[in-house]
C-alpha cells in the first residue's frame, strides 16, 4: 500500500498536541497541590471563588485539569507514532531499490533504543529530585510527600527497573504511566505488523481479542490499540482532505473533548452520571480510564480528519512546546515542590490572597519550567540522541 503524501512528511501537529498534553499534565498536578477539590470534588474544601475548583472536578471544562485524560492522549500519541514509523518502514519497501532488510533493521533499532530514550532522561531527572530531597528535606520536612526518603540504591531500582515493569510512583509520582509507554512500544509494533496480514477479514477479530486481553490487564493498554488503529486509518488514506470530512471532524472533536472531562474521582453529574452507572456493570469496576482512552482516540481522529486543526497545532510556539515536552514531564514535580512551595509561603506571608497567590505561583513556575525544559532538551536529550546515532 503506497503512502499518502501526508504520511510521507513529518506529522507536525503531533508536536503541538504533545506539548499541550504535557503542559496540562503539569496543570493537573499543580491543581492537586493548590486546590485538590478540582480532582476530589465536594469532599474537599473549596479554595476559589464560586467554588470554581469544585466545579472543575465534574464539569466538562474540567478537561483543563483532568490529568488522567491527558495521560491517555500522551500514551495514545506514543503508540500512534510507533505504529506510523512501522507502517512507513514497511511501505518504504515498495519504493525503488528498497530492501526488506532496511525496515527490519529500523524496527530492531526502535526496540533496542526505546528503553534508553525513555530511561536516561527520566533517570537523570529522578537523580536530580533525589539529590534535592537529600539536601533540602531538613528545611522542607513540613511538606507533604517529602517525609520518607529512598536510599540511592532504592531510587536507582525504582527509576531504572521497577517503574518500567509495573505502575510505580516511588521515584516520582508522574512516572507511574511510563510502563504503558514502554511496553506499548512492543505491542504497537506487533499490532502494526498485523495490519499487513493478507486476510483482512481476520483483522477485526484479532484487534477485538487483543483489545479484550489488554483491557483485562490494564485499561490504559487500550491507548496502544487506539494509537495503532488511528495510524492505520491515517496511513490508508481513507480520510481524504475535503470539505465534508472537515465538517464531520467536528463530531469526534467535540465528543472527545466532552468525554475527556469525565470525572476521574468526583461524583459524575448530568450525562456523565449515565456513564458512571454503566461503570458499575463493567468487569472489575473498570470504565473511567476507558472513557478517557475513548476520548483521546476521538480527539486524535478528529484532528486527523481536519487540516485546519492540524495547521493550528503546527504553529511554531506549539511545536517548540512539543520539543521540550519530555523536560516538562520529568521536571515539573521537582519545580513544584522545591520552588513552588517556598513561593507559596512567601506570598501568603506577604498577605496575598490565596487565589491570587495560586495564579502568581502558577505563572512563575510555568516560565521557570519551560526554561529548564528547554535547557534539558538542549543538553540531556540532544547528547543522548548523538550517542544513540552511533549505534
Amino acid at each position: 500500500m503506497a503512502m499518502t503524501t501526508q504520511n510521507s512528511k513529518r506529522i507536525t501537529w503531533i508536536d503541538g498536541l504533545k506539548g499541550i498534553a504535557c503542559l496540562l499534565i503539569f496543570t493537573h498536578h499543580f491543581s492537586l497541590e493548590y486546590f485538590n477539590g478540582a480532582y476530589f470534588g465536594d469532599i474537599m474544601e473549596s479554595k476559589l471563588p464560586f467554588q470554581l475548583d469544585i466545579r472543575l472536578s465534574y464539569e466538562p471544562y474540567g478537561i483543563l485539569t483532568n490529568g488522567n485524560f491527558w495521560v491517555c492522549v500522551f500514551v495514545t500519541l506514543a503508540a500512534f507514532l510507533t505504529a506510523v514509523s512501522v507502517l512507513r518502514a514497511i511501505d518504504g519497501t515498495h519504493s525503488a531499490g528498497a530492501r526488506q532488510k532496511d525496515w527490519q533493521e529500523k524496527l530492531s533499532g526502535m526496540i533496542v533504543k526505546r528503553y534508553v530514550r525513555l530511561a536516561v532522561p527520566c533517570g537523570i531527572a529522578g537523580i536530580l529530585y533525589w539529590v534535592l530531597r537529600q539536601c533540602l528535606v531538613p528545611h522542607f520536612e513540613c511538606y507533604r510527600g517529602l517525609e520518607n526518603l529512598l536510599t540511592f540504591e532504592q531510587m536507582l531500582w525504582h527509576t531504572f527497573v521497577k517503574m518500567w515493569i509495573v505502575p510505580d510512583q516511588e521515584a516520582l509520582g508522574p512516572y507511574w504511566m511510563l510502563y504503558i509507554i514502554f511496553w506499548g512500544t512492543f505491542i504497537s509494533i506487533i499490532l502494526a505488523l498485523a495490519t499487513r496480514y493478507s486476510k483482512r477479514w481476520v483483522l477485526p477479530f484479532f484487534f477485538l481479542i487483543a483489545s479484550m486481553l489488554l483491557w483485562a490487564k490494564d485499561e490504559y493498554y487500550l491507548c496502544v490499540v487506539a494509537g495503532v488503529l488511528l495510524a492505520w486509518i491515517m496511513n490508508s488514506g481513507v480520510l481524504a482532505d475535503n470539505r465534508r470530512n472537515r465538517w464531520l471532524a467536528l463530531i469526534p472533536l467535540a465528543a472527545g473533548l466532552y468525554l475527556g472531562g469525565y470525572p476521574s474521582y468526583a461524583q459524575p453529574v448530568f450525562f456523565y452520571r449515565c456513564l458512571g452507572r454503566l461503570c458499575q456493570h463493567i468487569f472489575a469496576g473498570k470504565g473511567i480510564a476507558t472513557y478517557h482512552v475513548l476520548a483521546a482516540a476521538l480527539l486524535i481522529l478528529g484532528i486527523i480528519m481536519c487540516k485546519p486543526v492540524q495547521r493550528g497545532l503546527s504553529v511554531k510556539p506549539l511545536r517548540w512546546l512539543g520539543s521540550v515536552s519530555m523536560g516538562v514531564f520529568v521536571l515539573h514535580v521537582t519545580v513544584m515542590q522545591f520552588v513552588g512551595r517556598p513561593l507559596q509561603n512567601m506570598f501568603l506571608g506577604m498577605g496575598m490572597s490565596y487565589p491570587l497567590m495560586v495564579l502568581v505561583v502558577y505563572l512563575i513556575l510555568m516560565v521557570l519550567l519551560l526554561l529548564l525544559a528547554w535547557g534539558f532538551h538542549n543538553t540531556v536529550e540532544r547528547l543522548q540522541e548523538k550517542l544513540l546515532s552511533r549505534f
